[in-house]
């Protein structure tokens, strides 16, 4: 199989790339103009711009299916930014992949798109709200999107909803972890005792791997996370261990932690350099979340196989040095 594959270059479309060479498949992946090509290597690289739909003529022809992971994540995202490559470049790759005849098409969402809903168990079928999250709203409008031309036929659609992915080459999640505990100022959000919302790229590379081969997943919507995940607390002092730190034994609750991760964004606004903490990631640290991956397991079979503490240990070597 021949799989068109955006966001190649990424955090996660490294690895999804070199899963999909591993099992025999050929790659076109699509690079930005002048965005370098290195770790490309076996893959047909085609350029284009997802916010430009005239530069995606043509970049999908003889694909038999496509992995669209490219998006505006992270940190800073505006608006108008998400808007223009999370919804609308979403519509031109797959107005892009209907003109080609690409039927398959895997779509990387989020949970984001739940709306931050603690302490209520969160299947594939509970509703979407949008809440002003630049990212998790336009994730709803590009799915909206998607599966209007599912509905009409037009592409053997499957969108993926995963929780923060981490692992090797991971830039955003553990760096900023790291950072926290090393200042000596960071604080258990809350009790600590909410279990962590993670997944090791390795094992999302997986499941699209295994998506490709399973027919009954078309037209279907997967959660992903682990679900075996232990507590913040837990996760915090394993990490502090690691890195030859003392435990945190500190607490602050949450409605503090979200004022001060409120008034840091405001302050770096000005400085141009990102918080040390922000709004986001005290919604995602400081409450229990229930998402339920039951449907990947039944229908799929598929279980993540990367135990997070094995998992952070492999990741944590550059911060031991």
């Amino acid at each position: 199989m021949n799989v068109l594959v955006t966001g190649a270059t990424g955090f996660i479309g490294r690895r999804v790339t070199a899963r999909l060479l591993e099992e025999g498949n050929g790659v076109t992946a699509l690079l930005l103009p002048g965005e370098p090509e290195t770790g490309m290597e076996g893959c047909t690289v085609r350029r284009g711009d997802i916010t430009a739909p005239e530069t995606l003529r043509g970049v999908m022809d003889g694909a038999d299916a496509a992995i669209h992971l490219a998006g505006a994540v992270g940190y800073g995202q505006t608006m108008e930014r998400c808007l223009a490559v999370n919804r609308d470049g979403t519509k031109n790759v797959a107005t892009e992949a209907v003109r080609a005849g690409i039927r398959r098409f895997l779509h990387m969402s989020s949970v984001s798109v739940y709306g931050r809903k603690p302490d209520v168990p969160i299947d594939e079928d509970f509703p979407v709200q949008k809440i002003g999250d630049p990212y998790g709203d336009t994730k709803i409008d590009a799915e909206l999107i998607l599966k209007d031309l599912g509905r009409r036929d037009l592409l053997d659609l499957t969108v993926v909803r995963p929780t923060v992915i981490y692992g090797p080459g991971d830039v955003q999640f553990l760096p900023k972890l790291v950072e926290n505990l090393k200042s000596g100022k960071a604080r258990i959000i809350g009790s600590g005792v909410n279990t962590v919302d993670l997944i090791h790229v390795n094992d999302v590379a997986d499941f699209f791997i295994i998506l490709l081969a399973s027919p009954g997943a078309v037209g279907r919507t997967y959660n992903l996370t682990n679900p075996s995940n232990p507590t913040w607390k837990e996760l915090l002092n394993f990490v502090a261990a690691e890195l030859g730190l003392p435990p945190v034994e500190a607490t602050i609750p949450y409605p503090a932690a979200y004022l001060v991760a409120g008034l840091l964004e405001f302050i770096h606004s000005f400085r141009g350099t990102p918080p040390r903490l922000t709004r986001y990631s005290v919604r995602v640290v400081g409450r229990q979340y229930r998402y339920l991956t039951g449907c990947a397991a039944k229908e799929l079979g598929y279980m993540p196989k990367v135990a997070l503490f094995d998992g952070l240990r492999e990741c944590l070597g550059p911060w031991k040095r």
